[in-house]
């Protein structure tokens, strides 16, 4: 395994693992609570952290395709941020809220997948063995589990929206006739 990293990687790497821990507890913590919201913060600023020092990084010595991830997920932080404030004022903020979520903990998945590949020995053999297809196709199956899971919390939420709207706008209660 490769770990020959400048101060600034290692602070890149640990705020990633930080990401990596908040991401999936926020999402499978009641929407909303307080501790959702610490979580939510805390991959909010892990994701600040490890976006900035990214634009920071020059393997090739270069600004590159990465870099320009880096920005797009920053995009994506201050988008979910922003929506997550006016949540209460109309209910698509939700969608955006949890679409740039869903989006940011993609690019972040990503991201991990190409360091796993240039930095682990296991895997870095098996890419060069199996030639770079291998690399686009692992990439093919994160982002067919991450639009899986867009769809599927949207899909969740909206199903959620129309049955609480359905339930107010019935004239009469549950089981009641209208006799």
């Amino acid at each position: 395994m490769n770990l020959d990293l400048v101060p600034l990687g290692w602070i890149h790497s640990l705020a990633c693992l930080v990401a990596l821990a908040a991401g999936p507890v926020g999402f499978m913590t009641r929407k909303g609570s307080p501790r959702h919201v610490l979580i939510g913060r805390a991959y909010m600023v892990s994701m600040i952290v490890l976006n900035l020092t990214a634009l920071g990084v020059y393997r090739l010595g270069i600004f590159f395709f990465p870099h320009w991830l880096a920005i797009l997920t920053l995009v994506l932080i201050a988008a979910g941020w922003g929506s997550a404030r006016l949540i209460r004022r109309h209910v698509a903020w939700r969608y955006v809220h949890l679409s740039s979520m869903i989006a940011s903990y993609y690019l972040l998945i990503g991201g991990g997948v190409n360091e796993v590949y240039l930095r682990v020995d296991a895997a870095r053999d098996l890419l060069n063995a199996a030639g770079p297809q291998l690399l686009g196709q692992t990439h093919a199956v994160v982002m067919l589990v991450f639009l899986v899971l867009l769809l599927g919390w949207n899909g969740w939420e909206a199903a959620k929206m129309i049955r609480r709207r359905l339930r107010r706008a019935a004239p009469y209660p549950a089981g009641a006739s209208s006799r």
